[in-house]
This record gives C-alpha cells, sequence and structure tokens, in this order.
C-alpha cells in the first residue's frame, strides 16, 4: 500500500508544485533600453554606412544564368557630338544663317517662319549645337533638338516651369530682451467749465525701460519669391509668373534671356535655402570658489604659457535709459596668461557679456577647466539642426500661473453685490534658447542667440482692494537672460559668459524643543547667513552639414554618448523592475 501511495502520489506532487511554481513566476522582461536604442540607432541609415560592408554577391550560377551571352549584347556607340568646323557671319538674315549650320552633316534643321533677324558670329573649331547655343544666349533665338533635328523658334516671350522645393508655410518669430525699471502713470485733465460735471480727466500708464532689444523674423517664401521673380522679369508685354506653392511650382512667361536669368536665381536661393547646421549647446552653471569670486579666470584657457587663437569681446548691453541696442565689439587675439584682453579691445560702460570663440570643438575639455574654479553643473545639454535663416527653439520647464490683474464691479440694486475678476497669466520657469544661423558658402556662421535661464517662485502680497485686504499671490522671478550675435567656423566653440549671481542662504541651528519656545527660543538657537556666488555660462558649437557623412559622424558620436551612459541606465531600468 505505502509502495502505490508512493509511486502515484509522489509524481503529482511534484507536478502541483511546478505548475504553482510557474503560475507564481514573474512574466518575462522585455527587451532593454539598450537594445531598444541600439536598434533605433541600427535603423536610421543603410548598414553599408556604418560598418563600409557590402552586401553578399549571389552565387557563380545564378549570376551566369542571369547574364546573357556576351555575343548577344549591343553595345550602343557614344554619341558624337558632330564634326568641328569654323564658321565667320557678318549680319546674314537668321533664317539663311540656321539653314546653313546643317549642310555637309547627319543633323536636319527646321525653322519657324516667324524667325527674321540678322546675326554675326566668328568662331573656330565648334559644332552645331556650340553654335545654337551661343546664338540663344547672345540673339535670343531658341532651340529644341529632337533625336537629329533642330527646331529654331522666333524670338518672343516663352513659357517655362520651375521646380522649387520648399515648405507652404508663414513663419514668424520674435525675441525680447528689456531690463525695465518700473511704469509712470501720468493723469491729465482736459476741459473746463462752471457746469456741474466738471472736466474729463485721463491717465496714462507708461513702463520706462532700462535697455530693450527686440528681434524679429519673418519667413513668408513664397510671397517673397513671386515678388523677386517679378522684378527680374518685370510685368509689360504680356509676361506673368505664376506660383503654386502646395505643389512647389513656379511657372514664368518672359523672353528667353530673362528665363535664363530666372533659372540661375531659383539655382542660387534653393543652394542656400538647403543649407542645414546641427547646433549642440550646453547650459553651464558654475558655482565659484572662493578664489574666483570676481567671476571665472577665462586667461586659464592658454595653460602652461601655450596660447589659443581667439575671438574676445563683449555681446549686447546698452546706456540706461535709452532705446538703442549697443554695438558689437570684439577683436580677434591670443588668449594668454597676464593678459586677459588683447590690446585695442572696445568695451561698453553699462550691460553686456563676456563673449568668445574658441578654435577647438571639445566639450569636455572646457567644462574640466570650469570644475578648477567652481561646482559645476550642467543645467542643459539640447542638441538640434535647423536650416539657413530659420529659428530654432529649445524649452525645458514648466509654465505656472499667477495673478496679474484683479478689478472689481460693484451692482446696486436691492442689495450690494461685489464682483471681482481675476487675471490669470503664466510664468515660465527653466532653461529656453532659440538660435539662429545664417550660413554663407564658405560654411562660416552668423549666429543670433538668446538663452533664458528662470526661476518662478511665490510671493505672497497685502493689497487693499477696495477697503478689503487681500492676499494675492504674486511671481517672484529670477532670470538670467542674454541676446547676442556672434561669428563662428563650423565646429568651432563659442562661449558666453558673465551672468552672475549672488544668492544668500539662511542656515539655522539649534537645541530641539528649546529652540522652538516663543521668545526664550533665540537663547538655544543661532542662524548662519552664507552667501554664495555663481556665473552662468552657455557653450554652443555649430556643426555644418555638408554630406551625409556628416549626419553619419553626428548619428555616431550620439551613439558613443549613449554608450558611455549605459551603465547608469542599465541600473536605474534594473531597480525600476524591482
Amino acid at each position: 500500500m505505502h509502495s502505490l501511495v508512493r509511486t502515484y502520489c509522489l509524481p503529482a506532487l511534484i507536478l502541483v508544485v511546478l505548475i504553482v511554481s510557474a503560475g507564481c513566476a514573474p512574466p518575462p522582461r522585455g527587451g532593454e533600453p539598450m537594445d531598444d536604442i541600439q536598434k533605433t540607432f541600427d535603423d536610421a541609415g543603410p548598414a553599408s554606412v556604418v560598418t563600409g560592408s557590402a552586401p553578399p554577391l549571389p552565387p557563380a550560377s545564378i549570376r551566369s544564368a542571369l547574364i546573357p551571352a556576351t555575343q548577344s549584347l549591343y553595345v550602343p556607340a557614344p554619341e558624337s557630338e558632330g564634326p568641328r568646323f569654323d564658321i565667320a557671319a557678318t549680319q546674314v538674315p537668321a533664317r539663311e544663317f540656321f539653314m546653313s549650320l546643317v549642310e555637309g552633316t547627319r543633323d536636319n534643321m527646321v525653322v519657324h517662319p516667324d524667325v527674321a533677324g540678322e546675326i554675326s558670329v566668328d568662331l573656330k573649331s565648334t559644332t552645331v549645337a556650340e553654335v545654337l547655343e551661343v546664338v540663344k544666349n547672345v540673339y535670343g533665338y531658341p532651340y529644341v533638338k529632337s533625336g537629329s533635328i533642330y527646331q529654331v523658334m522666333p524670338v518672343g516671350l516663352q513659357s517655362r516651369t520651375f521646380q522649387v522645393n520648399y515648405l507652404n508655410l508663414v513663419r514668424k518669430g520674435t525675441s525680447h530682451t528689456r531690463v525695465s525699471s518700473g511704469q509712470i502713470t501720468q493723469v491729465g485733465t482736459q476741459g473746463s467749465g462752471d457746469d456741474s460735471d466738471g472736466g474729463d480727466s485721463s491717465q496714462r500708464t507708461e513702463s520706462v525701460s532700462g535697455s530693450r532689444i527686440e528681434t524679429e523674423s519673418t519667413a513668408d517664401f513664397w510671397s517673397e519669391l513671386r515678388s523677386a521673380v517679378e522684378s527680374l522679369i518685370g510685368n509689360d508685354g504680356g509676361r506673368k509668373v505664376i506660383v503654386q506653392p502646395q505643389a512647389g511650382v513656379v511657372v514664368v512667361v518672359a523672353m528667353p534671356d530673362e528665363l535664363s536669368l530666372v533659372d540661375n536665381y531659383l539655382k542660387t536661393i534653393q543652394g542656400n535655402l538647403q543649407r542645414q547646421v546641427i547646433l549642440e549647446a550646453k547650459v553651464i552653471e558654475v558655482s565659484l570658489s572662493d578664489g574666483f569670486q570676481t567671476g571665472i579666470n577665462w586667461s586659464a584657457l592658454a595653460g602652461n604659457g601655450s596660447t589659443t587663437n581667439a575671438l574676445i569681446g563683449q555681446t549686447g548691453g546698452g546706456s540706461l535709459l535709452t532705446q538703442e541696442p549697443a554695438v558689437t565689439a570684439g577683436n580677434r587675439g591670443n588668449l594668454a596668461p597676464g593678459q586677459l584682453l588683447p590690446d585695442g579691445l572696445d568695451a561698453l560702460a553699462f550691460g553686456g557679456m563676456f563673449s568668445l570663440a574658441l578654435n577647438t570643438d571639445d566639450f569636455q575639455a572646457f567644462i574640466e577647466m570650469l570644475e578648477n574654479q567652481g561646482d559645476v553643473q550642467v543645467l542643459s545639454s539640447p542638441r538640434i539642426s535647423t536650416v539657413n535663416n530659420q529659428k530654432a527653439v529649445i524649452k525645458v520647464g514648466s509654465d505656472e500661473y499667477f495673478v496679474t490683474d484683479i478689478s472689481s464691479d460693484t451692482t446696486t440694486g436691492t442689495s450690494v453685490t461685489n464682483k471681482t475678476d481675476v487675471t490669470l497669466t503664466p510664468f515660465f520657469s527653466g532653461i529656453a534658447l532659440d538660435v539662429t544661423p545664417q550660413i554663407d558658402e564658405a560654411s562660416r556662421i552668423t549666429l543670433h542667440i538668446h538663452p533664458t535661464v528662470s526661476e518662478v517662485i511665490d510671493q505672497t502680497k497685502e493689497i487693499n482692494v477696495f477697503g478689503v485686504n487681500q492676499s494675492i499671490p504674486v511671481a517672484y522671478s529670477t532670470v538670467r537672460e542674454s541676446d547676442s550675435v556672434v561669428h563662428a567656423e563650423s565646429g568651432q566653440l563659442v562661449v558666453i559668459g558673465g551672468l552672475m549671481q549672488d544668492t544668500l542662504d539662511e542656515q539655522e541651528a539649534g537645541v530641539p524643543v528649546l529652540s522652538k519656545i516663543p521668545i526664550l527660543g533665540g537663547l538655544f538657537r543661532h542662524t548662519k547667513s552664507v552667501s554664495s556666488k555663481s556665473e552662468l555660462v552657455i557653450l554652443l558649437r555649430p556643426q555644418v552639414i555638408r554630406s551625409s557623412r556628416d549626419w553619419t559622424d553626428s548619428l555616431q558620436a550620439t551613439q558613443q554618448r549613449i554608450k558611455t551612459l549605459s551603465p547608469q541606465m542599465q541600473r536605474s531600468w534594473l531597480k525600476g523592475e524591482q
């Protein structure tokens, strides 16, 4: 009996335990984050671009079956440009001139009946096609070649369709930087008389601005394109310009030489519009050490007596209580210890900040230099690409609403009713950066840079509104921003600094319980005020995209940065799975 129980019950018990264990086991985990990221990079471009490997060839038997016999192949001979000859003509009728060009050749010529005028040329060792092209450019006779037949048309209006690749949109951007010193309310009285109504009074509120910079950009490409082409060809004699932004097509009716001018113009602007740049930025805050309370020592960039070619200057700023923006000053020179500012460097008495352009593309080396002068914290590290003359905006933070206006309306009737209207306005707290690049044909870049680092906190104000005290939360904003225009080469590191801030931290310590006693608690606690100073530094490195290889290099650099962060990401992922 016991043997029977062991024979049948023991395997059944083991099976039940295995089923229960399988049900309690956690579900299989999905792909790890680094595997997903790596797959994204692998799918971003062809494998041959990254690895340099070519696809394998099919077996020899398949290749021999696909290729026909050599004797069955017909290889056409290269098309001959025709015989060369010398030609000299003086005031020859156009019809006779064109018909005589194909005499003794295998080409054919058809001349439109309306072709008129006289032609004078003197060319050596030329062909029929070259003569027709020269005559078209000089005299305006258009021609079309179909096989071995040339068709010459009369001089007159012609239509031509151009393909223009651009987005069908109107893009507007505005950037404001203002230092306001308050508001002034002026009350004026107009009119007079002895009647009981008295005079009319009015008031006006003005904002007194210490310094202000406003930058506006509008990209209305298709309207500007139509105006430019119409200016090139005019609008008389049946000339027309038809623009279809949705299809990216421009149809022009004009004379042949005018059509050539329009063709060159469209090729030039499309080449300029397609220039693209990758903008890599870092917003860094340096908590200055005791030995650098006056600011960062930029001469440490040279190090050990070596020199670094740099462009040093002051950007932004202006004069107090004036509306005119300041003039940007900067000179190229060598940055060396003992000579922080080269000779001849202009500076402004009010406003502005220090700017620097270095011939280096190494962010890490620059940050390590800053770490020798204080604690470095990278607030943001955005990376974005944009095309020529298009504003790129990066915004990281949050919007919080605060009360900015209160109005009250009192209604008198059987009872008095007070109605209060409150206006809420969002205030941004975080980091914002907008950059507009202009790229010339030599890959030199002009940048409009407007970084902003803002922090908004609540502050309660006691305000008396119509005899009633009200506690209103208002916004207390701390803003550090700059607005500047700088020049840089592709791959050059642009540094903007000088945005300093003082912070006062109240630290309190005391005996537990006893320090909280009213009045006498001050005997058992002490308060210490700690002052610290920090400087905001903006690093920006533009990289012009000249070919697909530049995109590949940028992709590989980003992939390498992700791999560097891989261990930390893996630990965070495993911690979240637990």
